[in-house]
């Protein structure tokens, strides 16, 4: 290592630096979880906000609209015309047209009391002309879906029926409907008056407007459970896009609504909160700097004289180069022996490090990464001795229950105790078991035939249920049971060590088809 980096300068700039790293690191985790967030969700209040103003917008058209088809259906004209005294109704009212065009409506549905249409007058969609028909069909087949809509509102009756709603299929728009009645609101009821207000996009612009809300209406698919919730999509740092499902009939449609809105509160917002950072940041490494000046004038000078001796020891043996400081019984023998005392610390830890990145902690056995180690030879060896290879997979049936059902301590002994089965019936050192997972363990068995493995594995299924350790949450059996999966390499064919686990597992996996608590082989990869 260079001089220069070797200094204890050096290492306290380096630390400072990693204090400042820490502090930076701590600035901007505080910025993205806490401050952003905080921005992020008052920007979403106001897109909900804006949201919710729109939809306003549309909840007072529909209300418009139910006040004027109210005016109508109380009209004793509407009522003599259900009730086929007022003869010519249609021709001085509807006929020209002129009322569909003034109050921007594309239809008005009269229906008798039981719902079936007794008129349907409106514009046509395709050509925009005055139609009128006694039923949906025909001329006025553009109005099925609507007068369908219609139908199932008011099948509940006067007091079951919900005088408006949105429709967004074939073409978006309002509906109202109401009984007709007398002037005077005496009934009964002559039939109903629905009329239908388009929400094209002459009636949009209207809207917004009157709101300055640049919106969007699109058709959708099913609301859901939640129609109400909004979609907020961040576009670029200038822009979002604010959405929100609003239900609609018929069935299995809903309506969009979309707008576009700014973000330049939230950009003022994080301009400020940056603003503040950038002070922050500057008194951190100002401090930074006061700090090292400190240490050097306090702390590295009277250090000097012993770096310069740390540094006049040459070998490449850490543990012989104290030697002739160890004597010493200042503080800088006491150093040279934290260091060899450090040393002999970090060299069993190390030791104990390996091992234990080859064992499972809780059972002895190997681990996955000494198992994929060990496998990856075995079959390199097999392949050059021309001989076949085992591999077992074991699954422990039902474990999740029995840890529910007594608790992972008892879950703990169980594992000890299959493991512990394992290792004695393959205990060989070319032999390997190994913990590969929560309750899954595998076993290489080199110089093992198909026969052999199925024989050894069917011998291990048996010796663990005469474990007799209960497990009373178990579907399969009254005690821990396993299933075992077995699959075989036969040279001369090619095979890598996934390709193997593979095929285990597919054994493994037709073992749990069939029941459980059985031994099954991949036929497709352990051909003999």
């Amino acid at each position: 290592m260079p001089r220069a980096l070797s200094s204890l300068r050096y290492r306290f700039f380096t630390a400072l630096g990693l204090v400042l790293f820490m502090a930076l690191l701590a600035l901007g985790l505080i910025a993205q979880f806490q401050v952003i967030p905080v921005l992020l969700a008052k920007e979403e209040q106001h897109a909900n906000a804006e949201l919710d103003r729109a939809q306003r917008a549309i909840d007072n058209e529909l209300g418009h609209l139910s006040l004027f088809t109210r005016d109508w259906s109380v009209w004793d004209d509407s009522y003599h015309f259900l009730s086929g005294e007022e003869t010519d109704y249609v021709e001085s009212n509807l006929t020209s047209g002129l009322v569909f065009e003034d109050a921007n409506l594309r239809a008005m549905l009269f229906l008798k009391p039981d719902g079936t249409p007794h008129l349907i007058a409106g514009l046509d969609p395709q050509s925009g002309d005055y139609v009128a028909c006694p039923s949906a069909s025909g001329d006025c087949a553009w109005a099925a879906p609507i007068t369908h809509s219609v139908q199932e509102h008011v099948a509940g009756g006067p007091q079951n029926t919900l005088h408006t709603w949105l429709h967004a299929w074939p073409e978006r728009s309002m509906v109202s409907v109401w009984p007709i009645m007398h002037s005077d609101g005496s009934g009964p009821a002559a039939g109903w008056l629905a009329m239908v207000r388009v929400m094209n996009d002459q009636w949009l612009a209207r809207l917004q407007q009157s709101t300055d809300i640049e919106m969007r209406l699109e058709t959708a698919g099913s609301t859901g459970p939640h129609p109400q919730l909004s979609q907020i999509t961040r576009t670029d740092e200038r822009y979002m896009q604010a959405s929100r499902l609003i239900e609609a009939a018929p069935s299995g449609y809903s309506i969009s609504l979309q707008t576009t809105l700014p973000r330049t509160q939230f950009q003022a917002n994080l301009g400020t909160f940056r603003f503040a950072l950038y002070w922050t940041l500057g008194l951190l490494v100002v401090v930074v700097v006061v700090v090292l000046i400190l240490l050097e004038r306090m702390i590295l000078l009277p250090l000097r004289q012993l770096a310069r001796f740390t540094e006049s020891v040459q070998s490449t043996e850490w543990n012989d180069a104290p030697s002739r400081l160890v004597r010493r019984s200042d503080e800088i023998g006491q150093l040279a022996h934290a260091f060899q005392r450090l040393l002999d610390y970090q060299r069993r830890q190390t030791h104990s490090l390996v091992e234990l990145s080859q064992h499972d902690p809780l059972t002895g056995l190997a681990n996955r990464r000494l198992f994929d180690e060990r496998l990856s030879h075995a079959l390199t060896k097999a392949a050059q001795s021309n001989q076949a290879l085992a591999l077992i997979m074991v699954d422990i049936d039902h474990f999740k229950a029995y840890n529910d059902h007594y608790g992972h301590p008892a879950g703990d002994r169980c594992l000890i105790a299959i493991a512990s089965a394992m290792r004695e019936r393959f205990e060989e050192p070319p032999q390997l078991v190994a913990r590969t997972g929560g309750e899954e363990f595998m076993i290489i068995l080199p110089a093992m035939t198909t026969a052999a493995g199925l024989e050894r594995a069917e011998t291990l299924r048996q010796a663990i249920a005469a474990l007799r350790l209960e497990h009373a949450a178990s579907p399969t059996a009254s005690v821990v049971t396993v299933s075992i999966g077995v699959a075989c390499y036969v040279p001369p064919r090619a095979i890598d060590s996934e390709a193997l686990i593979a095929a285990a597992d597919t054994a493994l996996y037709s073992a749990k088809q069939a029941g459980r608590d059985c031994v099954r082989l991949d036929h497709a990869m352990s051909l003999a």
